[in-house]
């Protein structure tokens, strides 16, 4: 999250120079220079995607895009003298409708929805026998397991705070980033299980419950964003 902050605080620092050369040069530009309809590509935490929006005059902008993101990484890791090896495809995305209201020409705030696409899943199985006794139980035995995450709240408010810069000519293309997060509410997590860790998916044994209170805190989603557009007409 720090490394985030970092990230936007130095566009910021970026576009406020530009900003105040702009200001130096004393360049002004009418209202029909940015309105209109604007088609461009983004890249965030929540995935790549498009996005329109339209600009109506210099407050106001609504725009609309989706955020596609599936990582897939392994790793592995030891719970009561069993290794397990393990799998997180970690999946999120959502399509989102967002209202910008500019309190300069570059800055503004954004506020408003996204249909959350979040759905990360750990599947693992057991990768050594277990000791029990004098005996050695085959790790085929043990089982395996799937842990599937989803956000309590399917469509999530959203809110950032942003910056943007027209360049070219005729101002035509827009360079934004932007910095905010989505509150999706406390995870949920569904877990399957086989084998000898089959009651770890047993509701009466509360395992689900125990993990959703370790991760209860993870209410909100951080966004940062940087988009590309061109203006159509």
């Amino acid at each position: 999250m720090k490394r985030l902050f970092i990230a936007f605080t130095l566009v910021l620092l970026l576009f406020s120079t530009r900003i105040q050369a702009q200001d130096e040069e004393k360049i002004t530009y009418s209202l029909e220079e940015y309105k209109g309809l604007y088609l461009g590509a983004i890249g965030s935490t929540n995935g790549w995607g498009g996005e329109i929006k339209y600009l109506f005059n210099k407050r106001l902008t609504i725009r609309g895009g989706f955020e596609t993101l599936d990582v897939t990484y392994n790793f592995d890791f030891d719970e009561n003298e069993v290794d397990y090896n393990a799998t997180m495809d970690y999946k999120t995305g959502g399509i989102y409708l967002l209202g910008d209201l500019n309190y300069t020409r570059n800055l503004y705030i954004s506020a408003g929805m996204v249909f959350s696409n979040f759905n990360p899943v750990m599947t693992g199985y057991a990768a050594s026998d277990v000791p029990y006794g004098d005996i050695m139980i085959p790790a085929d035995m043990v089982g395996d397991f799937t842990f599937t995450f989803s956000p309590e709240l399917q469509v999530s408010p959203h809110a950032s705070l942003g910056a943007r810069a027209f360049f070219g000519k005729q101002k035509r293309v827009n360079l934004g980033t932007e910095l905010g997060c989505y509150y999706i509410g406390a995870p949920q997590i569904d877990i399957e299980a086989t084998g000898l860790i089959a009651p770890t998916a047993d509701p009466a044994h509360g395992q689900e419950e125990k993990l959703e209170k370790q991760i209860n805190q993870y209410k909100f989603y951080p966004v940062f964003r940087l988009n590309l557009s061109v203006k159509l007409f």
